[in-house]
Order: C-alpha cells, then sequence, then structure tokens
C-alpha cells in the first residue's frame, strides 16, 4: 500500500475511533444525562458508522451493494438527530415527543425497503442519493434558522460560549456535507475527501468542546441559595394566583423585577423558583401564559374576525415571529393551523 494512502487510512480512521468513542461515551456515561448530550452521542455514533463505510469503499472495490445503501440509509438520520441535538441544546425545557417520531419516517423507510432488497442502484444514481443529501442539508438549514431566532429571542439566556459552539458545529456539519455533495457532481473532489473533511473537523470541534465544557450538563443552578424547597412553592402559588388574577402578561413590557415587586420577593428568588418549579426561565414562562391565552382566543369563533397578529399583540407579544415561534414550541403547529382545525367552516 503506498504511503499516502497509509497516511490517509491513519488520519480517517483515528477520526471516526475519536468520534465513536466520543458518542459512545456521551450515550453511556452517567455524567451525562442530559437529552442534548445523549443526541449527540447518537449523532456522533451513526456519523463515525457512515464515514467508515466510506472508508472501506475507498480501499475495496467490491463491497456489497446492502453495505453500500446502509450507509447512504444512515445519512436520513442525521438531520433530525442534528435538529433535535440543537433545540436540546439551547432549549432546556424540550423534551422528545412521540410526534417527533415522524422525523424517522424517511429513515426508517429506506432501511425496510434495502433490506428487502427493494432499492437497487440505478434508484439511488438517480434519485435516491440526492434525496438523502437534500434531506440533510434541510434539516441543517432549519436547525440553523431556528438556532438564529433562538438567540434574537433569547440572546441573554444563552452564554457565549454555547452561541459559538452552535456555530461551530453547523460550520462543521456544513463542510462535510459540502465535501461529500461536491464528489456527486461529476466527482469535482475525490470521494476519500469526506472521511478526511470529518476528522479535520471531528478534533478541533471536541476539543474545543471539552476545553468550553459545553459538553458537562449543567451545574445545578442556586445551589448555594438560601430559599428553601416550602418558600419556592409558596412564591410559584402567589405567582400562578398573581397571574390567573391580574393576567399582566398581558403587557408587553412585563419583566421579572416588576413581577416580583409586585409579590414582594427578590429577583433572584423569583428567577430560582420558575426555574425550578416548572424547568424553564421567567420568560419562558411569561410566554408560556400568553401563548394559552392566544390559544383561548383562537379557538372561539366570534374572534374569526381577528387577525394573527392582532390576537399576538392582544395577548402580551411584541412581535408576531415571537408569537409564532412560542406557539410552534408548544403545540407544534402554527397558529393558523390551530385555527383552522378549531373552526373548519371559518
Amino acid at each position: 500500500m503506498p504511503v499516502e494512502h497509509v497516511l490517509i487510512l491513519a488520519v480517517c480512521g483515528l477520526g471516526v475511533f475519536h468520534g465513536i468513542s466520543l458518542g459512545t461515551y456521551l450515550i453511556i456515561t452517567f455524567r451525562s444525562k442530559s437529552i442534548d448530550n445523549r443526541l449527540l452521542g447518537w449523532l456522533l455514533l451513526v456519523f463515525g458508522l457512515r464515514i467508515s463505510k466510506s472508508i472501506i469503499l475507498y480501499y475495496t472495490d467490491d463491497l456489497d451493494l446492502l453495505l453500500t445503501t446502509l450507509g447512504l440509509t444512515l445519512i436520513l438520520s442525521f438531520g433530525p438527530l442534528f435538529y433535535f441535538y440543537i433545540r436540546s441544546f439551547l432549549d432546556q425545557s424540550f423534551r422528545l415527543k412521540k410526534q417527533h417520531l415522524t422525523h424517522a419516517i424517511p429513515f426508517i423507510a429506506f432501511l425496510v425497503l434495502n433490506s428487502q432488497g427493494l432499492l437497487n442502484s440505478d434508484f439511488y444514481f438517480a434519485f435516491g442519493i440526492f434525496f438523502i443529501y437534500l434531506h440533510f442539508l434541510t434539516y441543517t438549514i432549519i436547525s440553523l434558522v431556528w438556532q438564529k431566532q433562538q438567540f434574537k429571542q433569547f440572546s441573554s439566556h444563552v452564554n457565549d460560549a454555547k452561541k459559538q459552539w452552535v456555530n461551530y458545529i453547523h460550520a462543521g456539519i456544513l463542510l462535510i456535507w459540502v465535501s461529500y455533495f461536491m464528489f456527486l457532481l461529476d466527482e469535482l473532489i475525490p470521494y476519500i475527501a469526506g472521511p478526511i473533511t470529518y476528522s479535520l473537523v471531528i478534533y478541533p470541534l471536541s476539543f474545543w468542546a471539552i476545553i468550553n465544557k459545553v459538553l458537562r450538563p449543567d451545574e445545578k443552578k442556586y445551589q448555594n441559595s438560601r430559599l428553601d424547597h416550602q418558600k419556592s412553592l409558596q412564591i410559584i402559588t402567589d405567582l400562578e394566583t398573581y397571574f390567573q388574577n391580574e393576567k399582566p402578561f398581558l403587557n408587553p413590557d412585563l419583566k421579572l423585577p416588576i413581577v416580583a415587586s409586585e409579590l414582594k420577593v427578590t429577583p433572584h428568588a423569583l428567577s430560582q423558583a420558575v426555574n425550578e418549579n416548572f424547568k424553564q426561565n421567567f420568560q419562558q414562562y411569561l410566554n408560556s401564559h400568553r401563548v394559552k391565552s392566544a390559544q383561548l382566543m383562537l379557538s372561539l369563533k366570534e374572534n374569526s374576525h381577528l387577525t394573527i397578529s392582532s390576537i399576538a399583540f392582544d395577548c402580551g407579544f411584541n412581535s408576531l415571529s415571537a408569537f409564532n415561534n412560542a406557539f410552534r414550541r408548544a403545540f407544534e403547529k402554527s397558529p393558523s393551523q390551530y385555527r383552522k382545525e378549531q373552526n373548519p367552516s371559518t
């Protein structure tokens, strides 16, 4: 084997080993039971398996078609895993739900059809490969757009290390995607460029993440606070009563200090109580009440003459985009879709 082939094999092989090892660690270690770390672990694991197939294919001419198509099928899991990783990493209130399984339909469909030998090489060359890579790119773009919206809406709640990390990982994913996709376009670059790019991306990204501690589970907040559980529950009871009776959330200028002053507690105590009891920050708690109010207004037939934007502003949102984002996170559908389902005749 030529020396350059040995070097390429060493670089790619070590990159795959590093990615799979890190992914396995994030999945099984007791210190990383957060949803985001487990999703990242599975992403690294399937990515490593896919890159392994690429390396084997580069050095072997007669690789079984089933193994080749299995490697391509794995790519259909990249997009959903990456998208949900970004969501869970930036939004600690995010939880995987049964309806999220619909994102796995393309992966499962290709897996079943391949196992039955119903997808041949002609299908892949004519359509399959391009669909698979564009599927991955679509999810990457969607996660990038969602990330930008999250930064815009909750910038103060995301630290600089997290912002840098999601920007870096998006750039790395796109770089790997380009290195593979360019090969499909008349083989503009060699096939092995994909595994090489992966290795050159995985090392600096993982070391940066480890050094900046973005892969560590968030340390328990307020661990040195003097606010006991009983007092925390009392604050929440007073808060819920205040919101139910006075509906201050309809005021778009409502802030944490204003509510704390009304409840005669410190902003820090109020923030801690909301975080510990609802597993969300105050802004998310505030928006949840606004969304519930909007949900009620959208479901009433007598409000059919009101526009979506007017309902959003009436419920305390100061922008239509913020309302749409909050509503989609709560109900997995847009406000207009929800309204049509509640009042089909209108």
